[in-house]
């Protein structure tokens, strides 16, 4: 027997000291003892290590480790993350989410030992999953992590596991807004009736989902124009708050409010929610029955490419932007930051302003900077300078032969002397046959004539 290890033939016990007392202790695989497998008597010599460390520190408990003998605390991956989200104080969908990426881990390391977890575990369990997007991964491998981290904290493992799990790389998609004629081609192509008047409104409302479903007409001021976003309904839970936690009252447009005029026909007196399904008479759920049974056949009905009614919101915040209305009233529309809201729709901001923009950049360069002259056609600067091509006038260019310095300025003087009145007779004849010399061009010609 090797040093506190025991291995027999369908178990494998620990040997150790602890109070003063011998013990030992079946491993122990849920109800059964745990097979004696190389990989299972390896990671028993790791934790009959970890176990004399810690009672040579004084750390050590038999109840963290044998749950039979105290809390009956987990050992098993799988125990570990049923416990962890049993433990979670949150909303009813953040729960699914969590609990989908419990499902995922338990499917391939629910009996696992969680002492004997290890990080290769993990990276081989998402290997398998090739598919799942860099969102996803990050998603699974956060729950997985919280809850190793709660196994720390109450000293049932030395280290967490998902600590050294990399985040996956993952690009967030562009918003994809429908465009204005797109919008109303659809609102037009819906038969008068409830889900016109909720398609119409949410396209110039900009709510999310959530909010639509849990919008009443308590809270809707037709007198005022105004409705307060305040409740939502997710997953067919009522929520007393917004995705932000922030109420905020939405200035309904002309659009907005004809279409919840006519809604008040149809759900103001049968009950509190704005927005009924009409096959029912109950309140969205959740968006995947509205999507079925009215989004996706209208969009294929009239060719237009598919996004789901959350781009209605996308929309309606493009739409504002275009108009050019300001980037914080947008926002505080929309329930966003102004930060996050310009981070997501910067792109639509309009462009009338980039000149004045880019006016303050070049007047800030100074002097230095000069915009090219543009001269009149027929008119080039060879023309109007003298120059034809090579240094400009007065360089000395390279010359290997032997000359007199006095003879060469004496030529190139007469020469631009002889130029001047071939110039003054072309900028005369132009004058004449235009009328008057435009104003950008008299400080060329200016320059030109006290040039020679």
């Amino acid at each position: 027997m090797a040093k506190g290890v025991e291995v027999r033939e369908r178990s494998i016990r620990l040997a150790f000291t602890f109070e003063g007392r011998p013990q030992r202790r079946t491993l122990m695989l849920g109800a059964q003892p745990l097979e004696p497998t190389p990989a299972n008597v390896k990671y028993a010599h790791r934790l009959a290590s970890e176990i004399r460390d810690r009672i040579r520190h004084g750390t050590f408990s038999i109840a963290e480790y044998f749950s039979s003998e105290g809390s009956g605390a987990p050992l098993t991956v799988g125990a570990q993350l049923d416990a962890w989200l049993a433990g979670q104080r949150i909303a009813h969908s953040t729960r699914g989410g969590y609990a989908s990426a419990v499902r995922f881990w338990k499917a391939t390391l629910a009996d696992k030992p969680l002492r004997g977890l290890k990080t290769s575990d993990l990276l081989a369990a998402l290997a398998g999953r090739a598919h799942l997007s860099g969102k996803t991964v990050n998603n699974y491998v956060s729950v997985l992590r919280e809850a190793l981290q709660l196994a720390v904290l109450d000293r049932m493992v030395p280290d967490n596991a998902a600590a050294s799990v990399p985040r996956a790389k993952h690009q967030k998609p562009p918003v994809d807004p429908f465009t204005a004629d797109e919008a109303f081609r659809i609102i037009a192509a819906l038969p008068a009736g409830p889900i016109a008047n909720l398609v119409e409104w949410w396209f110039f409302s900009g709510v999310r989902t959530s909010e639509m479903a849990g919008l009443r007409w308590a809270q809707v001021d037709l007198v005022s124009k105004r409705m307060q976003i305040s409740e939502a309904l997710v997953r067919g839970v009522a929520k007393s708050s917004t995705k932000t936690g922030v109420v905020r009252q939405v200035i309904l447009n002309s659009r907005a409010l004809v279409a919840l005029q006519r809604q008040r026909e149809d759900t103001e007196a049968a009950g509190e929610h704005v927005w009924l399904d009409p096959r029912y008479g109950t309140p969205w759920s959740e968006e995947r029955a509205f999507r079925r049974s009215f989004w996706t056949p209208t969009l294929k009905r009239l060719g237009i490419r598919y996004r789901r009614p959350y781009n209605m919101r996308h929309t309606y915040a493009t739409m504002m932007l275009m108009a050019g209305m300001t980037p914080a009233f947008c926002a505080g529309q929309l329930g966003h930051s102004v930060d996050i809201f310009l981070r997501t729709y910067a792109k639509w901001i309009p462009g009338a302003a980039d000149a004045a923009e880019m006016a303050k950049l070049e007047a800030s360069l100074g002097p230095k900077s000069r915009s090219p002259q543009v001269l009149p056609e027929g008119l080039s600067d060879e023309r109007l300078t003298g120059r034809r091509g090579g240094v400009a006038d007065g360089a000395r260019t390279h010359d290997n032969r032997n000359h007199n310095p006095g003879l060469y300025q004496l030529s190139y003087s007469h020469r631009r002397s002889a130029n001047y009145s071939e110039r003054a007779r072309y900028l005369g004849s132009l004058a004449a046959s235009r009328g008057a010399v435009a104003p950008g061009l008299t400080l060329t010609l200016k320059r030109a004539f006290n040039a020679a």
